[in-house]
């Protein structure tokens, strides 16, 4: 009887562990899959569009420049447009600098 209990104690501990060992993993995917931290998982464009439609750029609401020396493998403008970004190629950046210095927002 007492070697059927041993049994059955070392098996609940096992799966115990298991279960442990599973959900410690899928915790610290997640923790990292859901990192903000800058430069955890970076995030290059890949390919750029030479061409960006002027509205376009007016709804630009703010810029980075990301350079290919680094983790990025080209040199682009990744524009930040209604929660969307778009990769451009960096000649657009001095027509984005005029349409935001001439563009005066409309007062209500």
């Amino acid at each position: 009887m007492s070697s059927s209990l041993f049994i059955h104690t070392q098996c609940c501990s096992t799966m115990e562990l298991k279960t442990t060992s599973v959900l410690l993993l899928i915790c610290v995917t997640i923790t990292i899959l859901t990192s903000t931290e800058v430069d955890a998982i970076p995030s290059c464009c890949l390919r750029v569009s030479k061409h960006i439609h002027r509205d376009d750029l007016r709804l630009v609401s703010k810029y980075e420049i990301q350079q290919k020396s680094g983790v990025c493998e080209i040199d682009a403008v990744v524009l930040h447009i209604r929660k969307k970004l778009i990769c451009a190629d960096l000649r657009v950046l001095p027509r984005l600098k005029k349409l935001k210095k001439n563009h005066k927002p409309k007062r209500a």
